[in-house]
């Protein structure tokens, strides 16, 4: 039995339909579709002198940025992450990720210190039990902790900005009462204050 398998008479399927000729010269090249089948090609090769000038540019930059941390550990963590014995075992394929992981180490390595550095000078801008106690207070309702080395670096700058805001607005007490002391001579003992004030005179006259 012969089957017709072409045109209007085809029945293969179980059912009729209908062929339509397409003339793929007619078609405008905006209408295409590229369907781009990824590679499966790694570059194994090894990498050449000026990328591992650069990973050991950035193990020394991360060392050099804490006295903790020593070069073997960071590469121990870079192999470990790459997944190689030792740099020799890296290729060109691994190259950018290497670079990636030794970037972002370094950066939060940078965060740190800065954080450290921020929470130093809030301590030393606060010694005062008053001014410590508000900036405490002040992190506690805003960032959910009191405790400087929990803080984010954006918080630690932020309390820094609402600190010498606060210097501003409200002057230490000290120096208002400095002044009200000077104020109160003045007012209370004239005739000593005059004379404080002529020896003061004097001796600059003398020795200037």
């Amino acid at each position: 039995m012969e089957v017709n398998s072409s045109g209007d008479q085809n029945r293969t399927a179980g059912r009729d339909f209908t062929e339509n000729r397409v003339q793929i010269d007619k078609f405008d090249g905006r209408h295409t579709i590229n369907i781009a089948i990824p590679s499966e090609k790694r570059d194994e090769r090894p990498m050449v002198k000026a990328q591992r000038i650069e990973l050991n540019r950035l193990v020394a930059a991360i060392c050099d940025g804490s006295v903790n941390v020593e070069a073997y550990e960071v590469w121990q963590k870079l192999h470990a992450e790459i997944g190689v014995s030792s740099i020799d075992d890296m290729t060109v394929n691994q190259y950018h990720t290497a670079v990636s992981f030794l970037q972002s180490m370094l950066e939060r390595l940078k965060e740190t210190d800065s954080r450290r550095t921020l929470t130093h000078l809030l301590l030393k801008n606060t010694e005062d039990s008053v001014s410590r106690q508000k900036l405490l207070r002040y992190c506690h309702f805003n960032f959910g902790t009191g405790r400087l080395n929990h803080l984010t670096l954006s918080q630690l700058q932020e309390a820094s900005r609402w600190l010498d805001q606060q210097k501003i607005e409200n002057p230490p007490e000290q120096r208002q009462k400095t002044r009200f002391t000077l104020i109160s001579l003045v007012t209370t003992k004239p005739k000593e204050s005059l004379a404080l004030f002529a020896i003061g005179v004097l001796v600059g006259y003398l020795f200037f």
